[in-house]
């Protein structure tokens, strides 16, 4: 049975979701942050404003925090953290990898999670304790334990530093070693079939919370991993400075995600960035 919560997400995630089919394909970029490889288009913005209104009528006084308009932080012990159109730079490009994430937060912890793919109507979806679905089925992580008979997500973006570029370069040449292939959409494709057992997991060393708070709920309520690049839990940061943290993170079915928490720890001696 859908808390209120839920239903609200779900039903913002697959409006919002429906205002990006209208320009995909034909969205242009109006601006970018941070570096090269982040961009915004207008449909983020439009996005945006539709689920932020939503939440705003449903829930006055719960805080918000929105990728493209960051923090409205209110009294309240939950948090709702949005991503309007997660896969930005493949939107722009016409390439279907994209999606909406609405996530709520209560002191911190994910309760709420949404993921939908607007492109083939998946809707992802998970309530603490509840169990993770994909359109209206339980879903589950894969079952497989050997790395070699899996395809494994890595995702990163352009436009770091070279350090971090050759960090990247040779953790994936040691996951190329050990897995069947790579893959990587770097969006919430990556998630979404970690959680439902088409990818064995997922490793990103550059996302934002809007990224991760929504896919970390419904890959452990499939029965996954969702921690930093140690194998620990991730704490996740609400407060102003929620936009500036990046975090790097691992998830997966268990016994691969252990197996690839052990090619991290062989091929990044010295910290990991982000978390």
């Amino acid at each position: 049975m859908k808390t209120e919560l839920l239903r609200t997400a779900i039903e913002l995630a697959q409006e919002a979701g429906r205002s990006l089919l209208e320009t995909f394909g034909t969205s242009e970029v109006i601006d970018r942050k941070g570096d090269y490889s982040n961009v915004v288009t207008a449909a983020d913005t439009r996005s945006e404003e539709l689920i932020v209104r939503g939440i705003r009528k449903a829930f006055p006084g719960h805080s918000i925090i929105a990728e493209e308009t960051g923090c409205d932080l209110r009294a309240s012990p939950f948090t709702w953290v949005v991503d309007p159109l997660d896969g930005t730079s493949n939107y722009a490009a016409g390439v279907p990898w994209f999606g909406v994430l609405i996530s709520v937060l209560k002191d911190k912890v994910p309760v709420v999670g949404v993921m939908y793919l607007p492109v083939t109507g998946d809707l992802y979806s998970a309530e603490s304790g509840a169990g993770a679905f994909r359109n209206g089925q339980r879903i589950s992580v894969t079952r497989e334990t050997r790395l070699e008979n899996v395809l494994w997500a890595y995702g990163m973006d352009g436009g770091g530093s070279e350090e971090q570029a050759i960090r990247n370069t040779l953790l994936l040449a040691k996951l190329l070693g050990r897995v069947r292939n790579i893959r990587a959409t770097n969006s919430l494709v990556d998630p979404a079939y970690t959680s439902d057992g088409r990818l064995g997991g997922m490793l990103n060393q550059s996302t934002r919370l809007w990224d991760i708070a929504a896919p970390m709920l419904i890959v452990q309520e499939a029965g996954g991993l969702y921690t930093d690049l140690a194998g620990q839990p991730l704490d996740l940061d609400v407060s102003r400075t929620a936009a500036d943290r990046e975090y790097a993170i691992l998830a997966g079915a268990p016994e691969l995600h252990g197996s690839i928490a052990a090619i991290v720890r062989e091929s990044l001696p010295t910290d990991p960035i982000g978390d």
